[in-house]
């Protein structure tokens, strides 16, 4: 070890960055000399896991960062995982289990949440005694002044109150409150939720969006990945509108088509204003007009579930234009199901042909079999007629889609083999006659030379 300490800072970096967490507290353990230098590497990734049989040491962490609040600031990545904890669909009060935790530590941390002088502090530490991880997790996070990336697993996310309280308080509503994170560097952020029980906006009015929109104004943010309980009306919050410019990826679950999301999902026990069984196409295209000069790949998934015991989905209609996609100027990759291009079936007289419903500058197209249980479905029987709706438009793809390079029909629901031999050799002749590349895949797709 003496030699350690007459190395350069360089050089220590090097073989500090290389080592497992195991390995940097080991050597903290050694040396007083060395603890300095390896602290860094040491607090730069946080990753706990929450189970039953395993609770993470965020008390034991926040006592630390009171008393040497430079740890903080070495933290840039944290993982909080665990998804155990959702228990029975129809009980909407299923709460999580509570966080063990001595007086000593308590009080530490109580008055800690004092100095912060936020409005809602007798709340806070009203849930700290009770051992809320919500409790916890909101004081570990609005310690990290250079927090980079926060994933946040369904069993860290089922209560999100106080979280979205501190997220409220800098610097959406540019209060002076301190000893709160500004979240000056964040850009990556996921908060994934638990499935919503059965009946849980009769049995409840909450949402969790006042608690969700504060992630757009952060101020460096790039990706966003989380749900939104599909309110009635979306207002975002604060004295100005957020301006994420840095924003790359959006990824927002249960918010329906009315204010623009990725991901459209219907369950008729959760039916409102808003949750319908009707796709309304031109609310789609409305909403993605915004950033119908800047968006480059857009994935949909789309999906419906019965209520307790029914046997079949509950029935989906699309409603407006097949035309959703055609002014997106700037797309290259899009992944939809098959019906939001071309209905459920031959039928459809509205439906468009793929030649008009595509933007003109894509580059790969992937049709998914998402809807396919739906009662209206037909095209696993016709396949004849969606072979001639791709036929139609690859024939002539450098008319319609010049920069075309690849299509693909995935199956998320169905196997490749389950669809008919003749419409699977129909699309490989296809891609030889064509020369664009044809994949038929259960998996995601891997295009070669992407972009």
């Amino acid at each position: 070890m003496a030699s350690l300490h007459t190395t350069p800072t360089e050089i220590l970096h090097l073989i500090f960055a290389s080592l497992s967490p195991g390995d940097l507290a080991a050597i903290c353990l050694t040396h007083r000399d060395l603890r300095y230098p390896v602290e860094p590497f040491l607090y730069a990734h946080i990753q706990w896991i929450w189970s039953d049989s395993q609770i993470p040491p965020v008390a034991q962490f926040l006592r630390s960062i009171i008393h040497r609040p430079e740890l903080a600031r070495y933290v840039y990545d944290v993982i909080l995982d665990g998804d155990c904890f959702d228990g029975s669909l129809y009980d909407p009060r299923n709460e999580s289990p509570k966080i063990p935790i001595s007086n000593v530590v308590l009080d530490e941390l109580v008055e800690c949440i004092k100095r912060t002088n936020v409005p809602y502090v007798g709340e806070w530490i009203q849930e700290l005694r009770a051992g809320s991880m919500d409790a916890f997790t909101t004081r570990l996070i609005s310690h990290l002044l250079n927090l980079k990336r926060l994933f946040l697993d369904k069993n860290f996310n089922r209560e999100s109150r106080l979280r979205g309280m501190m997220l409220r308080s800098p610097p959406c509503e540019e209060t002076t409150a301190s000893n709160l994170s500004s979240f000056t560097y964040l850009e990556d952020v996921t908060a994934k939720s638990p499935c919503l029980p059965y009946d849980i906006h009769q049995k409840s009015d909450s949402r969790n969006t006042k608690d969700v929109l504060p992630l757009f104004y952060l101020p460096s943010v790039k990706r966003i990945r989380t749900l939104i309980d599909n309110p009635a009306t979306f207002t975002l919050t604060g004295k100005n509108l957020p301006n994420p410019s840095r924003l790359t990826s959006l990824d927002l679950t249960i918010l329906r088509e009315r204010h623009l999301s990725k991901d459209w999902y219907y369950r008729p026990d959760l039916r409102d204003h808003s949750f319908t069984a009707i796709i309304d196409l031109d609310q789609i295209a409305k909403g993605l007009s915004y950033v119908q000069e800047t968006l480059t790949d857009l994935t949909i998934t789309a999906g419906s579930q019965g209520y307790k015991a029914d046997l079949e989905d509950p029935e989906i209609q699309f409603s407006g234009s097949f035309k959703v996609f055609g002014g997106l100027h700037t797309l290259k990759c899009l992944k939809v199901p098959i019906p939001f291009l071309l209905g459920f079936s031959p039928s459809m007289s509205n439906a468009n042909s793929l030649a008009v419903a595509l933007p003109k500058r894509l580059k790969w197209l992937t049709l998914t079999d998402c809807l396919c249980t739906q009662e209206q479905w037909e095209w696993q029987w016709k396949t004849d007629y969606l072979l001639e709706a791709i036929r139609s438009w690859l024939q002539n793809w450098e008319r319609y889609t010049p920069h075309l390079r690849g299509f693909c029909l995935s199956g998320s629901m169905m196997k490749a083999q389950d669809w008919e031999p003749d419409m699977i050799h129909g699309l490989r002749d296809l891609g030889a006659q064509s020369g664009i590349e044809i994949q038929i895949t259960d998996t995601e797709p891997k295009w070669s030379g992407r972009m």
